[in-house]
């Protein structure tokens, strides 16, 4: 017997762990930096090593980058930066992942908290959540059509199902020149920077990934030269967009890229006429990539032959089918207030940070709830703190519509910051508005027993010979022409061919003539 097959690709998710990793250490301030008189505020980011399984273990290795924004202790250099990295090597349990699982790790910083123990050195205090999951790569074999040398009867049915086409990690490098506007003074140091990716969005194309979103950039600086300027800021948004060759990609695939930004360099440098007035950014994003392609799989679900029997050889398999791709917005809109009636002068920067806190089926779709945590940096009227910050969370619940969620379901959810604006309203009051964008893909899942493989054999001769050449058949509650043609060593064309009045199919108490091939009969 001939069959041919066909592989379709699956991502089964072998193991999943959430984990919290904290970090507590003092760090002394530099020589060559000042004395510390107030920490204005601290950003942290985390950079991750690969992961690789061993068994049902995985090392978690990578650094957390902090940036410590401070007051310093002297008239000519208000304002200081204290750089540095804590490292993070973890060793965590997987059950049920093995060599060769392709590992991810997601993570957000739950809490980070900066503390001045005396003028030369801070205790630095991070609690970071790391959602760690392990997938295979699982190939489904489906049986698409088969012939013998012989009759041979087969029937086919339609299997809706998503595959996955692409999986994979790749990286984008964004590399720009930014101009200090012409009002601004040449700049001295760098005191200050923070970069933040919004808009994310990627679309594939036929041979690659099509990449688009922004980076929102704010650098702070001393002049050059001139002491008694105050400190400078600049505030840029740079495009991002650019195309990642991807063999496999094609124009229509469902994607779900989840975009990171992994690496950030802001360094000064000289424009044409040797003054440092321009930014050279250099940023690296990391893309974990999941394309899928939905198709309606046409697969022997059934075969007999007249003239031999056929053993069949069947597997329960699981296949995921495609049920809601939604990309939601939630926009939000909050009034902050200075707790301690203090004044802003001007605001400097906006930044925000989104943590989950729970997600869950509903009737309509997923809700979604969480914080949006929000830092101001502004300008005050206090000549002793010129430089403060406002930090304050935003709720949001917002309901992503997705009609036949249910817990037997497979999920995918990434969130990103799509926009944020704060602005002034008074002397102690400003106002955020905010976008979250959401995208969520739901797959169903299926579990059907398939046909793999089937070989002919003689039949029993006694068994056919208890069977008459010609029989007189009423219809029974659940039969179907394939069922009785199974039955009884004959076709669905030859009941036709001798039960003229039949009409698609048959219905219960319907009498019909049944006669065996006359090539199987003469083999008696």
């Amino acid at each position: 017997m001939d069959i041919r097959k066909r592989k379709v690709y699956m991502n089964r998710q072998t193991a999943s762990l959430v984990t919290q990793v904290t970090l507590d250490e003092d760090r002394n301030v530099p020589d060559a930096k000042p004395d510390l008189k107030e920490i204005i505020t601290g950003r942290g980011h985390v950079e991750t090593e690969e992961l690789r399984c061993s068994g049902e273990r995985a090392n978690l290795k990578g650094v957390l980058q902090y940036q410590i924004l401070y007051l310093a202790d002297t008239e000519d250099r208000p304002a200081e930066c204290l750089e540095g990295s804590l490292l993070i090597n973890e060793m965590i349990s997987l059950e049920g992942a093995a060599d060769g699982d392709t590992v991810t790790a997601d993570w957000v910083i739950e809490d980070l908290a900066i503390e001045q123990i005396h003028s030369r050195k801070v205790r630095i205090r991070a609690a970071i959540t790391f959602t760690v999951t392990a997938e295979r790569l699982c190939a489904e074999e489906l049986m698409t059509a088969a012939s013998a040398g012989e009759p041979l009867e087969t029937r086919s049915e339609i299997l809706p199902l998503t595959r996955i086409a692409v999986q994979k990690s790749e990286s984008f490098r964004v590399a720009e020149e930014l101009e200090l506007g012409n009002n601004k003074p040449n700049m001295g140091e760098l005191v200050w920077q923070e970069v933040e990716l919004r808009a994310a969005d990627c679309r594939p194309a036929d041979g690659s990934l099509e990449l688009r979103g922004e980076l929102s950039v704010f650098v702070m600086y001393r002049a050059d030269g001139d002491s008694s300027l105050p400190i400078q800021w600049e505030e840029y948004t740079v495009p991002v967009s650019g195309q990642l060759p991807l063999a496999d990609s094609r124009e229509g695939m469902i994607p779900f890229v989840n975009v990171r930004l992994s690496h950030i360099s802001l360094t000064p440098a000289e424009d044409s006429d040797g003054e440092l007035r321009r930014i050279r950014l250099e940023a690296l994003l990391d893309l974990w990539i999941l394309l899928y392609e939905t198709e309606n799989a046409e697969v022997i679900c059934d075969l007999y032959s007249p003239s031999r029997e056929v053993i069949p050889k069947e597997k329960d398999t699981e296949f995921e089918s495609l049920l809601v791709r939604n990309s939601s917005r939630c926009r939000l809109q909050e009034r902050l207030s200075l707790p301690d009636g203090g004044r802003i002068l001007q605001v400097c920067r906006g930044s925000g940070r989104i943590l989950i806190d729970e997600t869950h089926a509903a009737e309509d779709g997923m809700v979604v709830d969480g914080v949006l945590l929000v830092n101001m940096l502004y300008v005050s009227a206090d000549d002793e703190q010129p430089l403060r910050t406002l930090e304050e969370s935003i709720p949001f619940h917002h309901l992503i519509e997705a009609k036949g969620l249910d817990s037997g379901c497979v999920s995918r959810l990434k969130w990103g910051l799509e926009s944020m604006n704060i602005m002034l309203l008074g002397v102690g009051e400003a106002e955020v508005k905010a976008t979250l964008s959401l995208e969520l893909l739901v797959f169903s899942r299926c579990r059907r027993t398939l046909l793999q493989d089937a070989e002919l054999v003689d039949y029993d001769p006694e068994k056919v010979r208890s069977i008459p050449g010609i029989v007189g058949y009423c219809v029974q509650p659940g039969d179907t022409l394939w069922k009785i043609a199974k039955k009884f060593y004959t076709t669905v064309d030859e009941i036709r061919e001798e039960n003229e009045e039949i009409g698609e199919d048959v219905k219960p108490g319907q009498k019909l003539i049944l006669v065996r091939q006359p090539d199987r009969q003469r083999s008696v």
